[in-house]
């Protein structure tokens, strides 16, 4: 059995690559499940790949690294169950270490599963690397950069945001940091481009003596400390049946807030499902908000809608923003919107289960 390990950033565009490469190993007759993984219970991911009918579990309440024995059960419940040949685990976007906490410990409990670690990088997102204090905090841009060091494939994303003088330059960037890498630039919408990324996947051994990353604890705990976490869960109500505006109304409230207070945004990415097609939007440090679809959806009374939101700020400042943004809509509208479930946190100070040095075996 393979797993593929998919880390990077928070929004660098794991789980879309995932969703599109699962479903053309699906169409292949292939064997494919997905372990996500996030500090929060309520994730929009997960939610979206079930909805692509991608056999999905998760590790929930913290890391990959922290909570291995729950991780290791699900890799064997998805290979058991599902009769998987290939697993794709996404780690938290604000994880590194994985092949001193993950790679290796399966290798020495389970030697037969090969595992190969992807991480992504957005292409808009990588050029400002030494400068990333321009977006996040120096403790923050420290996981960023670390995250990196331990890919076996870096692949850099949404290469069709760019231009073509950027990619130019990008590559040139890539192959002076990263000479010794596979590299892969990619859209995860473009078939081939996924599938050029799946066959490296599929054609490269692991390597059998991974270097274990050299990382300072305190310094990667800090960052995590500094990035709060909400999860949300809403019911909106329009007896007029426009209830997917109403959450197009809202979502670009929430992000004018954020904007206003000039807070630094890892992800923030909202399912809207109103029984018939759900939809994934995200944004991140780099993007913005586009509605140019607003107005042509399926006419619905009742919209459910998931917030994940990762940025760089206090648990209860973000809860706040999301529910002034609630309440601004509410007033303005006289849209009815109950919130279901809601939770904000920063994570812990990583803890892992297992941590292998380059010395031991595996």
């Amino acid at each position: 059995m393979k797993l593929f390990l998919i880390g990077g950033f928070l929004g660098s565009g794991k789980t879309t690559a995932i969703q599109q490469a699962c479903m053309q190993m699906i169409r292949k007759g292939q064997k494919v499940g997905v372990i996500t993984n996030d500090q929060g219970e309520q994730l929009v991911d997960s939610a979206f790949l079930r909805g692509s009918n991608v056999p999905t579990l998760e590790v929930t309440n913290g890391c990959f690294c922290c909570n291995y024995e729950q991780f290791e059960n699900h890799v064997q419940t998805v290979k058991a169950l599902h009769q998987a040949d290939y697993i794709f685990a996404e780690s938290v976007g604000s994880c590194t270490d994985l092949i001193a906490t993950i790679v290796k410990p399966l290798a020495h409990f389970y030697p037969e599963i090969e595992t190969l670690v992807t991480v992504f990088a957005d292409a808009r997102v990588l050029p400002t690397l030494t400068q990333l204090s321009r977006l996040f905090a120096d403790s923050v841009s420290y996981i960023y950069k670390k995250q990196l060091e331990e890919a076996d494939v870096l692949v850099l994303s949404k290469v069709d945001l760019i231009s073509e003088k950027q990619l130019l330059e990008l590559k040139q960037l890539v192959a002076s940091r990263y000479p010794d890498k596979i590299v892969l630039y990619q859209n995860s919408l473009d078939s081939d481009s996924v599938q050029s990324w799946v066959n490296i996947l599929m054609d490269i051994e692991p390597e059998k003596n991974r270097t274990t990353l050299e990382l300072d604890y305190d310094t990667y705990g800090a960052g995590e400390a500094l990035l709060a976490w909400l999860d949300q869960e809403l019911e909106i109500i329009d007896s007029n049946n426009d209830a997917t505006s109403v959450a197009y109304t809202l979502i670009n409230g929430i992000y004018k807030e954020i904007k206003e207070q000039a807070l630094p945004v890892g992800h923030l990415k909202f399912l809207l499902d109103d029984g018939v097609q759900p939809e994934k939007i995200s944004f991140t440090a780099v993007t913005e908000p586009d509605f140019a679809r607003a107005g042509h959806h399926t006419k619905t009374k009742k919209i459910y809608v998931l917030i994940n939101a990762r940025l760089q700020t206090g648990p209860d400042q973000l809860e706040a923003l999301v529910n002034d943004a609630i309440r601004k809509l509410q007033v303005e509208t006289g849209i009815q919107v109950l919130v279901k479930k809601k939770s904000s946190f920063q994570p812990g100070y990583p803890v892992p289960t297992h941590r292998y040095e380059s010395t031991m075996v595996g």
